[in-house]
């Protein structure tokens, strides 16, 4: 009987296998796609974009930098049939013996930074529609920088485990890519993507379409945050209490195509440990200096945090701690009624010669904001502190970042759950604009139009482009944008009435979804 059975399997051959999309995502073919921003599949399987279009919203649009003419999509920079403008509406169809270039006809290329493609005169750094090479063209809404297709900003998907480009300007989002289980952050690295996964792994992605690559280092434990100053990596381990410190020690490759085909070699060099239950949170990087925020441990160790340390990184390999900031605590920190508050350094920046931390003002007891939300400002050099208030409509200051000679502060909010945990409200949760003198001149708040439902917004972790704002959504993945404009904050997406619909970055239909981070890239 068991011979049969055994002989009867393998006359059925194995089961072949499925392709399970993740959410969001559908099957077509052998790969999962985003109908909304996959311009191979755009709207529908097989509905392909062409290489002047964008998929926006499930529809093939012109991408950024091509105008529709006589019904399709052209490039007014370099088309000779089409420079400057449509041909017969303020264009012209450059003769025979001409190329574009800039929008002009012209005998030849003149511009230093040009390369001839065609009768097309371009940059190979910053041409989407001949990236590195002639006739390279960008995928879906990506960006040209240094002759590498690239997203302008990625964000971190941390409950579905994905990574999400967005074109700055447009905000044009392309498709999401499945990158580990939790991503929190990324960075660049030369033609890679950096991916800091929260299950301790530093994973990488290829930069041009975010296809993991096999190399991948192990982190400390709750790895949250990461920044890179090549060849070295600086990696931020909050339950671990460590900076870890990598080497990149190979040479990009000659060849054409790919310069690490398989990612990145990296070595651990160096660490630092920060001591017991001091859980650090966040860190910038100035010179041969890292200015580290301790959080703490809230629920048993919370004069482990409060903190702000210098580590000098002068030598990576062996990263040191040189100083010490303690963060004003108790009546300066002006405790609501019936709360004891202590001070919870999340973000920090450096800006004209100081450093800056986002300080929650948190009650150990419970966990609930204790006090208004404060900026925390230390000059490196006199090591004094000062506390800049923040206004009553920021609860729980979380990341800091320059807008030009202007600070800007992001507010988590003070939350409040059932006993199922599910979110039932977010006050004081928005942004902070402090002008040159760090004082306040502008703040906004984000939450849903009164007399209407929405997912309850509470400010993340944000990039800055130009003078437009992408904030991470810590409840329901969102991005909003907004923009500074003079002394004002200007909502472009989001929530409000005059506003267009926040960048869906990271959907999920059941349970919250943490935009772990959004990020720039170089």
């Amino acid at each position: 009987m068991l011979l049969l059975g055994t002989l009867s399997l393998l006359l059925a051959g194995c089961p072949e296998e499925v392709l399970l999309c993740p959410e969001g995502l559908v099957r077509c073919g052998n790969v999962c796609a985003d109908l909304s921003s996959t311009s191979a599949h755009c709207g529908a399987c097989g509905v392909a974009c062409s290489t002047t279009e964008v998929c926006i919203e499930g529809a093939c649009r012109c991408r950024s930098g091509a105008t529709l003419c006589d019904g399709r999509c052209v490039v007014t920079a370099s088309d000779p049939s089409h420079c400057g403008g449509c041909a017969g509406a303020g264009g012209t169809a450059c003769a025979p013996d001409q190329v574009c270039e800039q929008g002009q006809c012209k005998a030849s290329c003149a511009l230093a930074s040009s390369e001839r493609c065609d009768r097309s005169c371009v940059d190979l750094d910053t041409d989407a529609f001949n990236c590195g090479a002639c006739g390279d063209v960008c995928a879906d809404s990506r960006s040209c920088r240094g002759g590498i297709c690239t997203y302008d900003l990625v964000a971190a998907c941390f409950n579905t485990g994905q990574v999400v480009g967005i074109q700055a300007g447009s905000d044009v989002k392309g498709p999401p890519m499945a990158v580990g289980t939790n991503p929190q952050t990324v960075a660049r690295m030369q033609d890679v993507l950096l991916v800091l996964d929260s299950s301790t792994r530093l994973l990488q992605a290829r930069l041009v379409d975010y296809g993991e690559l096999p190399a991948r280092n192990t982190t400390g434990l709750v790895p949250n945050h990461l920044l890179v100053q090549d060849p070295y990596v600086f990696i931020l381990n909050s339950t671990s209490n460590t900076l870890q410190v990598l080497r990149r020690d190979e040479e990009p490759s000659s060849d054409p195509g790919p310069r690490f085909p398989d990612g990145i070699t990296l070595t651990n060099v160096g660490s630092v440990n920060f001591g017991a239950n001091t859980n650090p949170y966040g860190f910038t990087l100035k010179g041969s200096d890292a200015y580290v925020t301790l959080l703490g441990n809230l629920q048993t160790a919370p004069s482990a945090g409060g903190k702000v340390v210098r580590v000098s990184v002068a030598d990576p390999s062996a990263p040191t701690i040189t100083d010490t900031f303690e963060l004003p605590t108790g009546e300066a920190l002006k405790p609501f009624s019936k709360h004891t508050s202590v001070p919870s350094p999340a973000g920090i920046v450096t800006h004209h010669g100081r450093v800056y931390a986002a300080l929650g003002n948190l009650d150990p007891t419970d966990f609930s904001v204790g006090g208004p939300g404060f900026l925390a400002r230390i000059n490196p050099s006199t090591r004094a502190v000062d506390l800049l208030e923040l206004g009553e409509g920021c609860l729980n200051p979380f990341w800091v970042a320059p807008v030009g000679e202007r600070l800007l502060v992001s507010c988590s909010g003070a939350a409040t759950y059932d006993r199922s945990f599910n979110l039932l409200d977010v006050k004081g949760t928005g942004l902070v604009l402090l002008g040159a003198d760090d004082r306040v001149i502008a703040s906004f708040a984000l939450r849903c139009p009164v007399g209407t439902s929405c997912p309850h917004p509470s400010a993340g972790r944000f990039s800055v482009v130009g003078t437009r704002v992408y904030v991470g959504d810590n409840s329901a993945g969102r991005i909003f944008v907004v923009e500074v404009v003079g002394d004002s904050l200007v909502e472009r997406r989001g929530l409000g009435s005059g506003a267009e619909p926040p960048i869906l970055a990271c959907p999920r239909s059941n349970g919250p979804s943490l935009v772990g981070d959004v990020v720039a890239i170089p």
